[in-house]
């Protein structure tokens, strides 16, 4: 299985990190913003780097949108997953048109109030994942996974 991630860094890719036992197991690359610390937390991975800002940021949203045309047509993933935040959903977006199955796993600090992302990949995510039960009461098809951190 050939996986993408796309992910802020931070605590958005730390939540990621524990799952190596399972994505070290597949083809994978990631999506995510140019920074020393995720250069050294993905160092040996294949990398592509995404236009931030993006919380808000109209113009990074638009290359973004472009970018992940670019880099599904060229990865050909057989899923994206995505703990979010901005850089997930024009990625989503087009993976919905492209038939790409998409997994998303909302924030573990977002306990009492859903995240911009996560209300936007909601309605178009294949597997809809969430780290609290209280979460579900604004994702009432999600699944609780329990926390990964």
């Amino acid at each position: 299985m050939k996986v993408l991630f796309v992910t802020s860094p931070g605590g958005h890719l730390a939540q990621l990190l524990p799952l190596r036992t399972w994505w070290e197991q597949h083809h994978r690359s990631w999506v995510t913003f140019q920074r020393p610390e995720v250069e050294n937390a993905l160092a040996g991975e294949e990398v592509t780097w995404c236009y931030w800002p993006t919380t808000r940021h109209i113009p990074n949203a638009i290359r973004n949108f472009f970018l992940a045309i670019r880099t599904l047509r060229r990865e050909k993933p057989d899923v994206i997953m995505s703990v979010g935040a901005g850089a997930s959903v024009p990625f989503f977006l087009i993976a919905y048109v492209m038939g790409i199955k998409t997994v998303y796993l909302e924030c573990f600090d977002r306990i009492t109030m859903p995240t911009l992302s996560g209300r936007i990949c909601y309605p178009i995510t294949d597997l809809f994942c969430v780290q609290w039960e209280e979460q579900k009461k604004y994702y009432p098809e999600a699944v609780n996974i329990g926390a990964v951190l």
